[in-house]
């Protein structure tokens, strides 16, 4: 390649051409990322807050049951209070010289730990049958003031202390319940918010480096591959890791590289066709001197020829005077120059009607006397029927010359055998058909799939370039043909492509 060719404006449009072909795909862009980043956000903290709120709510309840237990709790320390008020009491009227006067202030107490009684029916339904015995004893002490029934009261006041007891430390226990509970969910509570933040902090922080430190070296492979292909790089695509505006910018700039390697492919084309039309044009020039040069001398000698043969033919000149041999290496000196004035004529790289079997005749002719073409067999079997064709006469001549080149090269490689080159044309399918056959090498199979690929070559440094079939398919293909190859190690090759009747070719 020559330099870095600048993309043109028919470039850029194929390019966007491209681009709106591409197949749809399902494509997320960096915003959108972050809008689904922070939805997850938001639904992970509301998820957290709901498990905490749950929690919560356990814990409230926890805490409402304690202070009942703690209510609770308190009357029983009012009644049992009370309760030992009223059992000293008891023992104060008991002993007494005269308990008369005493009576009525116990019932009174009494009463007043019945109603105290009542509010533990709910929570503890047992104390009913404590509330009606002091019922019982109160009623007895007021009909019936003796001591019999200050005794009577005092059994039922210590029936009542053991069963405030007892109830005193299931709510005890209840309430050392409650408290591990109350322990336990605010631990929880705890336990949940650290995990929740951990998870938080880990998982999500841990997700948006990740994404980050990704969308970072995604940006540096684009900008490494940007700056490539700038200064030349043609090789592998970018790999398209990314489904969003940074996979888009990858395509673009893969798109770009391609289109760039496309158009100095054509430039390189087009390069190689002046190449050759100017170097056809040297030769062509230098051929025409050349026969202008000899021309004269030979004219000269002919016409000396001819007298000597007048002169020969009347006075009968010995058998050694043949000036007949003169005249006729001269007639083959005058035939070459002739040739080579013809096979070094300007081609025209415009599609027009040409004689394929003409052009091909003169083609093989001017390549035989290529250095390599020596002691090559070169042998024409042209269609005679063949019609004339719309093609480029440049183009179909430098197609025949470069893969009769590559013949030549072949059969010097395979040394065992006398070497030979056949071209053949026929007309098939509405196409005329060149093939350039030998029986040289040949090719293994992975060297027929890359034959076409561009710089692509098997011979030593410096005797090719590798562009040879890679120009040759371009141009047959421009043309609307198709070129093809068979070949197989040690048995040769044979090339064949094809020219259109009906020309599609394009200008170059």
């Amino acid at each position: 390649m020559t330099g870095n060719p600048v993309l043109t404006v028919a470039d850029g449009a194929r390019i966007e051409r491209d681009a709106s072909h591409t197949p749809a795909q399902l494509r997320l862009s960096v915003r959108a990322k972050g809008m689904i980043a922070f939805v997850v956000i938001v639904l992970y903290t509301m998820m957290v807050g709901l498990i905490v709120a749950q929690e919560r709510q356990q814990l409230f309840a926890t805490v409402q049951e304690l202070e009942r237990v703690h209510d609770l709790e308190e009357t029983l320390a009012k009644i049992n209070t009370s309760v030992a008020h009223a059992i000293l009491k008891e023992q104060e009227i008991f002993y007494a010289p005269d308990p008369q006067p005493g009576y009525e202030a116990l019932a009174l107490d009494i009463e007043a730990i019945q109603a105290g009684l009542e509010g533990l029916k709910r929570p503890y339904p047992k104390i009913e049958g404590a509330i009606a015995r002091l019922g019982r004893n109160v009623a007895s002490l007021r009909a019936v003031p003796t001591r019999a029934a200050l005794a009577e009261l005092r059994a039922s006041l210590y029936d009542l202390v053991a069963e405030l007891d007892a109830f005193t430390r299931q709510v005890g226990s209840r309430r050392s319940v409650l408290s591990e509970g109350y322990r336990l969910i605010y631990d929880a509570i705890t336990l949940t918010v650290i995990i929740g933040g951990v998870i938080g902090v880990v998982v999500l922080g841990g997700l948006t480096t990740l994404f980050f430190s990704r969308l970072a070296r995604d940006l540096r492979r684009l900008e490494s591959r940007a700056l490539a292909v700038v200064t030349g790089y043609r090789d592998d695509p970018l790999e398209v890791t990314r489904h969003d505006e940074i996979g888009s910018l990858m395509e673009s700039v893969n798109r770009m590289q391609s289109a760039l390697r496309d158009h100095e492919k054509q430039l390189e084309i087009t390069r190689q066709q002046r190449f050759h039309q100017d170097k056809m044009a040297a030769i062509g020039s230098l051929a025409a001197a050349i026969a202008h040069e000899i021309n004269n001398p030979i004219a000269a000698i002919h016409g000396v020829a001819e007298a000597m043969d007048e002169i020969r033919r009347s006075h009968r000149c010995p058998g050694l005077c043949q000036p007949t041999l003169i005249l006729e290496q001269t007639g083959r000196i005058t035939q070459i120059t002739r040739q080579m004035s013809e096979m070094t004529s300007p081609l025209s790289a415009e599609p027009q009607l040409i004689d394929i079997n003409g052009l091909v005749r003169n083609t093989c002719n001017f390549v035989a006397y290529d250095r390599r073409f020596r002691n090559v067999k070169l042998t024409l079997d042209l269609d005679g029927q063949a019609p004339a064709a719309v093609a480029c006469a440049d183009h179909v001549a430098q197609i025949l010359m470069n893969l009769l080149i590559n013949s030549a090269d072949a059969t010097e490689a395979a040394a065992e055998r006398a070497p030979e080159v056949r071209v053949a044309t026929a007309t098939r399918n509405g196409s005329i058909e060149i093939t350039v056959s030998d029986n040289g090498c040949g090719m293994d199979a992975g060297t027929r799939e890359r034959a076409f690929e561009e710089t692509f070559t098997t011979k030593p440094a410096g005797k090719g370039s590798g562009l040879g079939l890679f120009i040759c398919k371009s141009l047959v293909e421009r043309s609307g043909g198709s070129i093809k190859l068979k070949s197989e190690p040690g048995s040769g090759t044979r090339a064949t492509f094809t020219i259109p009747l009906e020309s599609r070719a394009t200008t170059t």
